[in-house]
């Protein structure tokens, strides 16, 4: 994302108001996509689609707060399954404050989303509404501590087999510098869940890391801890786990970033799931307008509780992609993506491959 970035031409806005403290944008996009398996499952139901987008953006920079603000709409129309066709309109807001001794964020947001989901093994509709809240207060020059609030609300829609599912989260972290450039970190995160079909968890992660240089000329966050995760029916599960994002910017050109997680999630039918993954991904500018990412992924999703009758998916991903600025406005792009799943559940033994080009356009 950061050479992709560096390689276009910054875009001035459509309008301007005071100088560039208020601006405004629009962008859109359209693209024809075919993917070999639309639902992810054993079936191997492909199909081709035509998906557009066009939205709106404001960037405020007037003040000690600053605003940003976006609404967009997207369309998918499929070839064989129209059913499937959907609208989704995207809102969200947020604001945030990096200047004096209080820092921190607001973000709130409301999107309507159709995807194919590898956990439940079919196509997913919902509306989701988010609201993020993150404030940092410094005691003195080496302590600071942060807390974030979350929240999510989750209704899909077509499915009797899908439970809407709500989320609420509270962190706290303290942070110790270390170093000028590494900051040692501790925290504790409270999470908790209930479904529609009355199921409630209770999650609990203890952890400690580091921010910031973690070695030479990699940056990143990196956090190691014990989770809990309680269920109103009785089960308890607990495991070590793990969130870590290094970013390593081997050359002007050559940039590569490695995610780590392991963590407890709801899927959309309600139950349990153990996710534990690793992403390592490549980047390099060929030069000032056309650039190349890749990425390779692999993981496991271990499914929680007696009902899932001990299943277990193993999952690799691959992901090419070619990205060039045609003007300073309008980009193309080009993608092709491999999903193999392996499951102890034959329904959900499947693999996917998906190309997709894409052209884009921001004023």
């Amino acid at each position: 994302m950061l050479l992709a970035a560096l390689a276009a031409p910054c875009a001035r806005a459509l309008l301007n108001f005071e100088g560039t403290r208020n601006q405004v944008f629009v962008f859109g996009s359209a693209a024809y996509a075919y993917s070999s398996n639309i639902f992810y499952d054993a079936t191997n139901r492909g199909d081709s689609s035509v998906n557009t987008e066009a939205g709106i953006e404001l960037k405020r920079r007037a003040g000690i707060i600053a605003v940003d603000s976006t609404a967009k709409i997207s369309y998918q129309r499929f070839s064989r399954y129209s059913e499937e066709n959907n609208w989704s309109p995207n809102f969200a807001l947020a604001f945030s404050k990096e200047t004096g001794r209080t820092t921190g964020s607001l973000s709130v947001k409301a999107f309507r989303e159709s995807r194919s989901d590898t956990a439940v093994n079919l196509r997913t509709d919902s509306w989701n509404f988010p609201v993020s809240l993150v404030v940092k207060y410094p005691l003195n020059e080496k302590v600071s501590l942060a807390s974030g609030t979350g929240f999510l609300h989750r209704s899909y829609s077509g499915s009797a087999l899908l439970t809407n599912y709500t989320d609420f989260s509270e962190s706290l972290d303290a942070f110790y510098v270390y170093t000028s450039k590494l900051d040692l970190v501790a925290g504790y995160r409270l999470r908790i869940s209930k479904t529609t079909i009355g199921e409630r968890t209770y999650d609990h992660w203890f952890n400690v890391g580091a921010s910031g240089a973690l070695f030479a000329k990699i940056n990143g966050i990196v956090r190691f801890g014990y989770q809990v995760r309680e269920i109103s029916h009785g089960e308890n599960f607990g495991n070590t786990n793990a969130s870590a994002e290094l970013n390593w910017t081997v050359t002007r050109r050559f940039a590569l970033a490695g995610l780590v997680s392991r963590d407890f999630n709801t899927i959309a039918t309600g139950f349990s799931v153990d996710t534990a993954s690793a992403t390592l991904r490549a980047s390099y500018a060929l030069n000032r307008k056309t650039d190349i990412e890749s990425s390779v992924s692999y993981g496991r999703n271990a499914f929680l509780g007696s009902l899932q009758q001990n299943r277990r998916d193993d999952f690799f991903s691959w992901e090419l992609s070619v990205h060039r600025q045609l003007t300073d406005h309008f980009r193309l792009a080009a993608t092709y993506s491999y999903l193999h799943n392996w499951s102890t559940l034959s329904f959900a033994d499947f693999d996917r491959r998906g190309c997709s080009l894409e052209v884009s356009a921001r004023y």
